[in-house]
């Protein structure tokens, strides 16, 4: 055969694959089908594949580089041949947890977790997750997939001309007869970030080790992105077991408290007319003490649970005191102060405080909101990242127009490094200057846009929580002034405002004793105050799925139908907290599945969970 006509087969050959690979997009990925039919209509031409001595070479035309320097065929075996498996994003712990009891008495996700690492050892492993980073021609993604047969696999490449010219290599119709493809092709960040929740909701059970390959050192960056998001999905940020605490609690709460649980499934206009201020435990509260202490009758004082020591200091007392952490030792640190800083106040509290603290304030003016989950259906609940997310929500619920926000920080002090206001547990310096090349969610340290600075450091866990507040924000019509007087992180659609040119000379003083009366007053207007009807069947309810699950003795048995539940019911509380628990266990066991006490492990845990729900919803019955 000639050298023409080999290379005319040889594009044939190439034609065909792309045009296998376009129309496996048409039918599966419409979306990215059509942005490369788009991007083909431009003419665009940065990149090409390119056939030099014998061998294939993607080119940088305007840069005249080659992204190979050798068959690209060859280098494709290197990499298999050379792969290592600590090329990996370990999603599940490897060492155990130290002990840590949250909760005296009560299920502990943590030493679940350790139920399972205890028995690690002599672990075969095995790939069922799979993550192309840049694809080049992709020539290596055919071969990996020969070697490891993963069971999915996200395939990432920033470069939409590159990934079309992979599409002439590399045979993806191939991977998708055996695995599930995920594309994220020159996605925007919202788009990007969709792409790889679906590839981790896809057979959460193999959420474990993710293994991955780089291809080529410009795409490095992609590495800490999806590091960063898989530690932000972790089902150890809010694990199985709070859930349980918030059953367990909020019904113990709502059958023995007067003032029950509040409705915050809709917007009211308790606060409309007034300057409402929500005090947060950021450094920007304790540089600002005395102009509160001599404005503080000019608004509705929204304290934090975690200022309320700080307060003390100058007698402060909030008109409102929001409660949301369920940890004992924490809370009951921040209610060691003068009963005179709570007793007149309105206390807004999850249901999942710590029954110890519950005694302390039970005789106070407590009005409890659902936490994570609803125990009744349309009520409304909490969701966010911290007290000053959460905190700011609810005042916008209860009708907050003309907003102040002072300590919502979001940050570390720019020139000392501190974390909280010094009577805060968890205050402490952290050096501005230590960076570090791992991801560590809570102590690595960013800079973002500023409140009253152009940047402030602060940590990664604190961006989600900026997002989430922004998101809350940003839809909020113009009827609504949010002012940030801190000097920490910006949020959008608020404005910011240095505290010395925020005038209140004209502001009249607030009569504190008829807003506690209005307040309260209020309150007990959308306070639910006993079950109904409804309420009543759907504790029925939960107690059949109960009952049907505890019928199960084999595990798959159990996974199974519990999954046949899970498509049928469409709202379950017992179904929705056993949910979270497997896609925080299973992929510890799977893991370990090959091991006999995989199965042990597992069913003595569900076991175990059942129990505690049959024996919540027992004392519910009982009290009916």
């Amino acid at each position: 055969m000639s050298k023409t006509n080999e290379l005319e087969e040889i594009q044939q050959t190439l034609q065909q694959i792309f045009l296998n690979n376009l129309n496996f997009l048409k039918q599966n990925n419409k979306n990215l089908y059509e942005r490369l039919v788009a991007f083909e209509k431009l003419n665009i031409e940065n990149y090409s594949i390119e056939f030099i001595d014998n061998r294939f070479e993607l080119i940088d035309i305007k840069n005249k580089t080659s992204f190979y320097n050798k068959d690209p065929f060859i280098d494709a075996k290197n990499r298999v041949n050379n792969f290592e498996f600590s090329n990996a994003f370990s999603l599940i712990k490897l060492e155990p947890y130290e002990k840590r009891n949250h909760y005296e008495n009560e299920i502990n996700a943590y030493l679940y977790i350790n139920d399972f690492i205890n028995n690690f050892a002599n672990t075969s492993t095995e790939i069922n997750k799979f993550v192309f980073i840049g694809t080049l021609l992709g020539v290596h993604i055919n071969d990996f997939h020969n070697s490891i047969n993963s069971k999915s696999y996200l395939i990432i490449e920033s470069n939409i001309e590159i990934f079309r010219l992979s599409m002439f290599m590399t045979d993806y119709t191939t991977l998708a007869k055996s695995s599930k493809l995920f594309f994220a092709i020159a996605e925007d960040e919202f788009n990007f970030q969709k792409i790889v929740n679906d590839f981790l909701e896809y057979k959460e059970e193999f959420n474990n080790l993710i293994h991955y390959e780089l291809g080529d050192e410009s795409n490095r960056a992609i590495i800490d992105r999806l590091s960063l998001q898989f530690t932000q999905s972790s089902q150890m940020r809010y694990p199985f077991s709070e859930y349980l605490i918030s059953l367990k609690r909020g019904f113990k709460y709502f059958l023995e408290s007067k003032n029950k649980i509040i409705n915050l499934s809709k917007n009211y206009d308790f606060l409309e007319k007034k300057k409402v201020l929500f005090l947060g435990a950021g450094v920007s509260l304790a540089r600002n003490i005395e102009w509160l202490y001599t404005n503080q009758n000019k608004f509705v004082i929204v304290a934090s649970s975690a200022v309320l020591k700080h307060l003390q200091i100058l007698d402060i007392v909030p008109d409102i005191i929001i409660l949301i952490d369920g940890q004992k030792d924490c809370m009951l640190d921040q209610f060691n102060i003068k009963k005179s800083m709570y007793e007149n106040s309105t206390i807004l509290c999850s249901i999942k405080i710590d029954e110890d603290l519950y005694e302390i304030i039970k005789d106070s003016n407590v009005f409890f909101m659902q936490n994570s989950l609803e125990l009744f259906r349309d009520f409304g609940f909490l969701s966010g990242v911290t007290v000053g997310d959460i905190g700011t929500d609810i005042l916008l619920r209860l009708g907050a127009k003309e907003l102040y926000l002072l300590g919502v920080d979001a940050s570390l002090d720019s020139k000392t490094g501190k974390t909280h206001i010094g009577t805060h547990r968890s205050s402490r310096k952290i050096n501005l200057n230590n960076n570090s090349n791992s991801i560590n969610f809570q102590n690595n340290i960013i800079y973002v846009k500023g409140n009253l600075q152009k940047t402030v450091p602060t940590f990664m866990e604190y961006t989600e929580m900026i997002e989430h507040l922004s998101h809350k924000l940003q839809f909020l019509d113009k009827s609504y002034n949010i002012y940030n007087l801190s000097d920490g992180a910006y949020f959008r659609n608020t404005t910011p405002l240095e505290i010395k040119n925020l005038p209140l000379e004209n502001s009249a003083d607030i009569d504190k004793i008829m807003l506690k009366d209005f307040l309260l007053s209020s309150l007990k207007q959308i306070n639910k105050q006993q079950l109904n009807a409804l309420d009543i069947k759907e504790i029925q309810k939960e107690r059949k799925i109960l009952k049907k699950l505890s019928s199960f003795n084999k595990i798959e048995d159990f996974l199974k139908n519990f999954k046949n539940l899970e498509k049928t019911i469409s709202y379950s509380i017992v179904i929705n907290i056993l949910d979270n628990y497997f896609k925080l266990i299973l992929p510890y066991y799977t893991f370990l599945k090959n091991k006999p006490d995989a199965n042990e492990i597992l069913n003595a845990q569900l076991n175990k969970i059942l129990n505690d729900f049959n024996s919540i919803y027992d004392k519910i019955s009982n009290k009916i």
